[in-house]
């Protein structure tokens, strides 16, 4: 099988050859425009032969048209610090309104899209990674409590902010197609975990925008839903119309990947580290990893990847391990885990 019909094979419950294998994650200094971002991506797959692309910018690119800038110190590792956004008091969330969705930090990931998708091998899938509104609003503040506060206190005012950041990915999803993703990755970053809402609250905050923005992504093959962090919401979230979803499943507070297989609707996505050990470990533990993962699964409905984004500092000889490890699988017909 070529890398599209060994993902395509995996989300529909088929039998790939073997399991389709991908990670991802920041590269600090290469990040700041579509060309580097592109580049940056491309390069990575061509070096590891990943099956699938996760395009992934950088994590403030979505609240930039709002007023939100980082300072970047410099190099590969080195997060940026916050510097300013536009949220301070309460009645701020009024001055957040609809923006140009193909204009300044969007209109680049539109041209990143663009570009890896010109340079990529045609088998090889691209999906883009578009956040939560609640959390493209959580964003705007120092501080995730603030705009809980908030919640409490003006709901009203945030939701007409929410209303505003939907509108504006509600434009700009369909141009991440048209530019030549197959999908988006839906990340709910801390907001799909019990430590900040209960089922209850999500439904309410977060549900109907995300769905409305998976709606603008309609007909697409890829999308893939992320629910971040321990103690997360994926089996509340198990009905969302989405052809994967993404987890850590190595967390012992969130669902394995055998459990959840049995409630989700689409492939799994996971079940590997992704946390700084991927610098230094043993490459034997991953591959290990891998296998384990590979006997919940079988080897159906599941596709190889971090639960989450790996650092820069990742060692390549841990990557190199899981993509040897899925190499060597040779999956036979077997009945859905």
């Amino acid at each position: 099988m070529n890398a599209r019909e060994r993902v395509w094979a995996a989300l529909h419950g088929e039998s790939p050859d073997r399991p389709p294998v991908s990670f991802w994650g920041h590269q600090y200094d290469r990040e700041s425009s579509a060309a580097d971002l592109a580049g940056a991506a491309v390069e990575a797959q061509r070096r590891f032969g990943w099956d699938w692309v996760k395009l992934n910018p950088r994590k403030h690119y979505h609240v930039e048209p709002w007023g939100v800038s980082y300072r970047y110190a410099g190099g590969r590792t080195v997060k940026p610090l916050l510097e300013s956004w536009p949220i301070h008091r309460v009645e701020d969330w009024s001055g957040i309104t609809p923006r140009a969705h193909d204009a300044g930090a969007l209109g680049e990931q539109i041209e990143a899209v663009r570009l890896a998708r010109a340079t990529l091998p045609a088998d090889v899938p691209l999906i883009e990674t578009v956040f939560t509104p609640l959390a493209i609003l959580a964003e705007m503040t120092e501080s995730t409590e603030e705009l809980r506060g908030h919640m409490r206190t003006d709901a009203d005012r945030v939701r007409g902010a929410l209303e505003a950041v939907t509108s504006t990915f509600e434009k700009l999803v369909p141009s991440l197609l048209e530019a030549g993703a197959e999908g988006i990755f839906l990340a709910t970053v801390d907001w799909g975990s019990l430590r900040l809402l209960s089922p209850g609250e999500y439904r309410e905050w977060c549900r109907p925008y995300d769905l409305r923005l998976l709606e603008a992504a309609r007909g697409a093959p890829f999308n893939v839903l992320h629910v971040c962090k321990s103690r997360n919401l994926l089996l509340e979230l198990a009905d969302y119309p989405v052809a994967a979803f993404s987890w850590d499943a190595l967390d012992p507070t969130n669902p394995g990947l055998a459990t959840a297989l049995h409630h989700l609707r689409g492939a799994a996505m996971g079940g590997i580290s992704f946390d700084a050990s991927l610098a230094t470990a043993d490459p034997k533990r991953f591959a290990a990893e891998y296998a384990r993962a590979l006997e919940a699964t079988g080897g159906r409905r599941w596709l190889a990847a971090p639960g989450c984004s790996i650092p820069p500092a990742t060692a390549a000889e841990n990557l190199e391990a899981v993509r040897a490890a899925a190499l060597s699988t040779r999956l036979k017909e077997t009945p859905l885990p």
